[in-house]
């Protein structure tokens, strides 16, 4: 039960609530259609700019087990924007180097991000 509990409050579990979003709304969009072209670009930014300082909260939360969080939040950022990326901007009615590059972008600015937050939570442990 304990580790079921683990990844039941952990940041795999909300990456994998942010896939199975973007799934239904790319079901219920029908998806590739021109007039949601800008919403799966903006992924690019939303991935890195929301979803990965929406997993360092997690430190935050009393009931969330604190061993391992730190490396557990890089795999399932580096893996969870991998696929939310992937499969957003797949939506794409154009699939041209646009998309590539937003792909790219995506993923660079995750790793910032994820650097940036793990500088964050060092300075909260150290004071």
């Amino acid at each position: 039960m304990d580790i079921f509990y683990t990844f039941l409050v952990g940041p795999e579990m909300l990456w994998l609530l942010f896939f199975v979003y973007l799934k239904a709304l790319i079901r219920f969009t029908r998806s590739p259609r021109k007039q949601m072209d800008r919403l799966w670009l903006s992924l690019a930014n939303f991935v890195p700019l929301i979803a990965v300082p929406m997993t360092f909260l997690l430190y935050q939360f009393p009931g969330v087990p604190h061993a391992w969080l730190l490396l557990r939040i890089w795999v399932s950022c580096i893996f969870g924007a991998h696929y939310v990326l992937d499969r957003g901007l797949g939506a794409h009615s154009e699939q041209g180097p646009g998309i590539g590059t937003a792909y790219m972008m995506g993923i660079i600015l995750t790793v910032v991000m994820l650097i940036a937050g793990s500088l964050v939570v060092a300075w909260m442990w150290y004071f």
